[in-house]
């Protein structure tokens, strides 16, 4: 009989790794022990329950539900939270479908999660991309630049809605308080995905009030009109939950959960939404003691991996520390290999982008993981010499530039290679990160259709192209 979900569940815990990727927890229960929740971990098969009486509904919240929702917009310091149970996958759809009439127009960054297309299909939205800038020193995606949205609203007075996502995958932010000016000046609101940053508004709370210095990195503090978190990410809630965070009056709150209730089942878990109140919990209480922990423990690593020869780190000004983003390029070690050693000394990474291995930190994380990453880089730097193919070229992610028109209405398949000059209808994605390497409406071009081959022939996870090599494009 073939391995199935529960064969591999078992056989992954019992190797002990260390864990450096989704989710924050780092399966680990020991921290929820210590906050006082051990027995709601103990006891979940008896929590497993449907809306009885007094549990309250997902879709009509006004006793527990609706008590979790108004902590969580307390502690994010916003005007309403939903609670998310489909992932941010759900929040960023029903954000976009509430900010932008059917056959609108939607200004989003060319980077955006899979989500953000489905909601551009869904609602018929026509999209206007924004190119990420590239740091030439690191070779990666960073920031949205307010010059091009400036451009983009000018050029598109009739979108209603701007769509940033930050940090990225990498950890990179924009600048969401210049932006949401931006966005508000042309009369549109600003959805941020910040799945990857649920952690920041508390990071932002650790550091001025703990350190009697003001930072604001988060969106709910620099004018986003909604933001949307995963966080199962980097805190402590279950894989797959996540909170939707409207922030301003700019926003119709009854569009926003009337979409939700489309998109999120109709038979919400309660032990996923359970863990969303324990979250919320540990960190109105103990928030401040884990951010002041996490900082410490980054620091420490940063400081004794930037001494590491041949290791480059990603560290910049707008950039969240969180995300560890390590190359040994400079040693004949590509990002694969290198992922490769750090898995065989039993850690487990993120993902492999580039020259680059990222490995996500969280809430869960302890010091000894940190320890455990520098021995294993260093043992590796080490050895260098033996075991690697330095004649090797490192392959690296590339910005296509490619056309844009609508996107189609009525879509058919077509083999990859002989798909040059066609328009896409469905977005061509790698996972990890789940941003695209061609968006819907994009033309195919013959850099974008070789890389897309190359990657599937080095075994990425590419979503789009079928197991016979083909894709969808606009029907001719």
């Amino acid at each position: 009989m073939k391995k199935t979900i529960i064969d591999f569940l078992v056989e992954n815990k019992n190797k002990g790794n260390i864990s450096f990727h989704m989710p924050g927890h780092k399966g680990r229960s020991d921290i929820y022990e210590k906050t006082g929740y051990g027995e709601f971990l103990r006891d979940m098969i008896s929590e497993d329950i449907t809306e009885i009486p007094g549990a309250d509904a997902l879709f009509c919240p006004k006793s527990t539900i609706r008590a979790v929702m108004e902590n969580y917009a307390s502690l994010y310091g916003v005007r309403h939270t939903e609670l998310l149970v489909n992932g941010a996958s759900a929040g960023v759809m029903a954000a976009v479908l509430a900010g932008v009439r059917e056959g609108g127009k939607l200004i989003l960054g060319r980077n955006s999660h899979h989500a953000a297309f489905s909601a551009l299909r869904l609602g018929g939205i026509n999209p206007v991309y924004l190119r990420p800038l590239m740091n030439e020193k690191y070779g990666l995606q960073t920031s949205i630049s307010p010059e091009e949205l400036i451009v983009a609203c000018e050029e598109n007075p009739d979108a209603s809605a701007v769509l940033i996502t930050s940090p990225n995958y990498y950890g990179m932010l924009s600048d969401i308080r210049r932006l949401s000016d931006i966005a508000h000046e042309f009369d549109k609101i600003l959805i941020v995905d910040q799945a990857h940053g649920a952690h920041l508004r508390l990071m932002d709370y650790e550091a001025e009030y703990r350190q009697n210095k003001l930072r604001k990195t988060a969106a709910e503090g620099l004018g986003a009109d909604i933001v949307i978190n995963s966080t199962h990410k980097t805190l402590l809630s279950f894989t797959g939950t996540g909170i939707l965070n409207i922030c301003s009056d700019r926003v119709d709150i009854d569009s926003v959960s009337e979409k939700l209730r489309m998109l999120q089942t109709t038979s919400p878990s309660y032990l996923l939404m359970g863990s969303l109140d324990m979250n919320e919990r540990i960190m109105r209480n103990h928030g401040m003691e884990i951010m002041r922990s996490w900082k410490s423990d980054l620091s420490y690593f940063y400081k004794y991996a930037s001494k590491i020869e041949g290791a480059t780190l990603v560290d910049s000004e707008n950039f969240d520390p969180s995300k560890i983003n390590i190359s040994m390029v400079k040693l004949g070690i590509t990002g694969e290999q290198l992922e490769k050693e750090i898995r065989y000394r039993g850690i487990i990474p993120e993902m492999v982008h580039g020259e680059y291995v990222m490995l996500m930190t969280g809430a869960g994380s302890k010091r000894s993981d940190y320890e455990e990453l520098l021995d294993a880089l260093e043992s590796i730097a080490d050895g260098y010499g033996i075991g690697f193919n330095k004649d090797r070229q490192p392959h690296s992610k590339i910005d296509f530039m490619l056309g844009v028109t609508s996107i189609p209405r009525e879509k058919e398949v077509v083999p990859l290679y002989a798909s040059e000059g066609r328009v896409l209808y469905e977005p061509i994605i790698t996972y990890p990160p789940g941003s695209p390497l061609a968006c819907p409406g994009e033309i195919m071009s013959i850099d974008v259709i070789t890389y897309i081959s190359n990657a599937i022939q080095r075994g990425e996870k590419v979503s789009g192209v079928d197991e016979e090599g083909q894709i969808f494009v606009g029907k001719r």
